[in-house]
């Protein structure tokens, strides 16, 4: 299973015993995998409470159609999904793509192409740069010991790096534009999840958890985001953290 520190990849299976093989790859690469049973219900799927993945592999059970990849594009618009599907023609897959899938891989398949497809879609949710292109100055922020490059999609707190979800690094870029200043959960979920967002702002707590919880393993001792009851929260500044 993921530590807190290093979002997994979750693999959805109406049998998870019959997935074996692909657990075993993944971990041997190195993937942290966690397991879930297939359901039709997206709250089961992505539950509020747990770490948003860095990558689903949902192999559905036949027959399947956009509906799923829909609600679950909706639920999380962030989420990497790759499905397994066996002997789906070129009609189907594209429907599955255009309804919001990152790649439609047709089962049975090798091994070595079905781990370098989880690494291409990887690559591509984390928009890496050429390492060989210096950032400009406006891609990088920084409050504090916390520093943020938009262009790697890479934080360092105190010069050790921290692995964020797609949405925990959107939210804390959010608020290290804005360092010192009050945001709602409405702001947030604004910002953040997009006017288009149809949940509740019980997730803007959930994935503030999750941030919190990776920036004090780093860091542990003072918090730097502060909670305001009934209002939402606030990143201090390095002249706010010292005088609190």
């Amino acid at each position: 299973m993921a530590s807190p520190s290093s979002p997994g990849l979750v693999l959805v299976a109406e049998a998870p015993e019959s997935c074996a093989s692909l657990v075993q790859v993944l971990l041997e690469e190195g993937f942290p995998v966690l397991q879930r049973r297939f359901s039709p219900q997206v709250n089961e799927l992505l539950p509020a409470s747990a770490e948003p993945p860095a990558l689903m592999v949902l192999q559905p059970p036949a027959p399947v159609d956009g509906h799923l990849v829909q609600a679950l594009r909706r639920r999380d618009p962030d989420l990497p999904l790759l499905l397994l599907l066996e002997g789906a023609d070129e009609e189907l897959r594209a429907r599955l793509l255009d309804a919001g899938a990152d790649d439609v891989l047709v089962q049975p398949c090798g091994l070595r192409e079905f781990v370098a497809r989880c690494r291409a879609i990887l690559r591509r949710s984390r928009r890496a740069p050429s390492r060989d292109e210096a950032p400009a100055s406006d891609d990088v922020l920084e409050v504090g010991p916390i520093r943020l490059d938009r262009r790697e999609c890479r934080v360092c707190l105190s010069g050790q790096e921290v692995t964020l979800t797609p949405r925990e690094f959107r939210l804390l870029e959010c608020f290290m534009q804005q360092p010192g200043r009050a945001l709602s959960r409405e702001q947030l979920i604004e910002q953040v999840w997009g006017p288009d967002y149809n949940g509740d702002n019980k997730s803007v707590d959930v994935h503030m958890l999750w941030l919190r919880r990776k920036l004090q393993l780093v860091a542990p001792n003072p918090e730097r985001i502060v909670t305001l009851r009934g209002l939402g929260y606030r990143l201090d500044g390095p002249q706010d953290g010292s005088t609190s």
